[in-house]
């Protein structure tokens, strides 16, 4: 094989693997983007809210699994509003229905100020072993469900105290 053909096979293979990456990280950072969408949703009373997941963290406890799903709330009232930490509820697959623990340093209220933004509220969860093997939501309100997890299994094998931390759908 001559040496330009070497260089021209060389140029198409670089070109190929550098496209196929950028496509990749089109579709990591798409994921994000929906991942981390702001939802406008409004209280029993009419009162008007915006909920942002900014991330998932998945761990395995002696008791089972733990799922931590970190929000961004904001509240654009002038007024202040109080959420019940077990509003938000989170559903499996299987449509099984997990409260949020109120353990430890977690309140049952969650006050978000007037005109303010609480960037990195945390809601814990303390689930069985099989609630990652499908799709995984959260409702964050009255009739307002946002997904957290997409219908893929979650495979990886975590040692009791290991978590894993995501900021998309696919993990």
């Amino acid at each position: 094989m001559s040496r330009r053909i070497q260089i021209s096979v060389a140029v198409i293979a670089m070109a190929t693997i550098g496209v196929s990456l950028g496509l990749l990280a089109m579709l990591r950072i798409r994921e994000a983007k929906e991942f981390n969408q702001p939802h406008i949703v409004q209280t029993y009373g009419g009162t008007n809210y915006v909920v942002q997941l900014t991330e998932a963290a998945v761990g395995k406890t002696e008791t089972g699994c733990v799922l931590i799903v970190y929000l961004r709330l904001q509240n654009p009232n002038a007024y202040d509003v109080t959420l019940r930490r077990n509003w938000f509820i989170l559903i499996d697959h299987d449509k099984n229905y997990f409260l949020p623990s109120t353990t430890g340093t977690q309140t049952e209220l969650i006050k978000l100020p007037a005109n303010s933004v609480l960037d990195r509220e945390m809601l814990s969860f303390l689930v069985p072993d099989n609630t990652f093997a499908g799709r995984v939501a959260l409702f964050v309100g009255q009739n307002y469900m946002v997904l957290v997890k997409n219908e893929g299994p979650f495979e990886a094998d975590l040692r009791n105290g290991e978590f894993r931390s995501f900021r998309r759908r696919s993990w």
